[in-house]
C-alpha cells in the first residue's frame, strides 16, 4: 500500500481516522479480525505490546456509524498489485472457519477477548451490510 499511493514504508502520514471520515469516498480495507491476530501471532512472541497490537488490535468500533465501502482483503491484489519493489512479507493467514476467538486471543494490556469479539462482530456485519467499490472504479480513483 506505501508503494502503490508513493509513501516511504512504515511512515507515518499523520493521517488520522478523522481525517478519513471527512473524506468525501472513503474506502476500507477490511480482514477477518482472526486473521489479523493469527498473521501476528508470531510477533507477539518477539515484540509483546508493539507490533503485535498495532497489527491485530481491534479498530472497526471507529467505524460504526460511518459511510464507507469496502475492499475484501482477500481480494486486494485485485486493487493493489504486489510490486517487485520493497513490500511486506504476505500474510495469507487464513483461520479455520470452525475457530473461534479463544483459539487466537494473546492477553495483552490493549484490548480484551471481549473487545475481539465484538471486532468479529463488527467485521461481519460490514461484510454483509457495506458495498464493495469495484474494482475499475478504484483504479479510476487512485491512479
Amino acid at each position: 500500500m506505501y508503494h502503490y499511493f508513493g509513501i516511504a514504508p512504515y511512515t507515518s502520514t499523520e493521517y488520522t481516522i478523522d481525517n478519513w471520515k471527512e473524506h468525501h469516498n472513503p474506502v476500507v480495507v477490511l480482514r477477518n479480525p482472526l486473521d489479523r491476530v493469527k498473521s501476528s501471532l508470531p510477533l507477539s512472541k518477539s515484540f509483546p505490546n508493539t507490533i503485535y497490537i498495532l497489527h491485530s488490535r481491534p479498530y472497526m468500533h471507529n467505524l460504526l456509524g460511518c459511510n464507507f465501502r469496502i475492499i475484501d482483503f482477500y481480494d486486494l491484489e485485485q486493487y493493489i498489485p504486489r510490486s517487485k519493489l520493497s513490500q511486506s512479507p504476505r500474510t495469507n493467514t487464513r483461520i479455520d472457519d470452525t475457530a473461534v476467538v479463544e483459539d487466537v486471543h494473546v492477553p495483552n494490556d490493549v484490548y480484551s477477548l471481549e473487545d475481539l469479539r465484538e471486532e468479529l462482530k463488527i467485521y461481519n456485519e460490514f461484510m454483509r451490510t457495506k458495498e464493495r467499490i469495484s474494482v475499475q472504479e478504484w483504479k479510476d480513483l487512485t491512479e
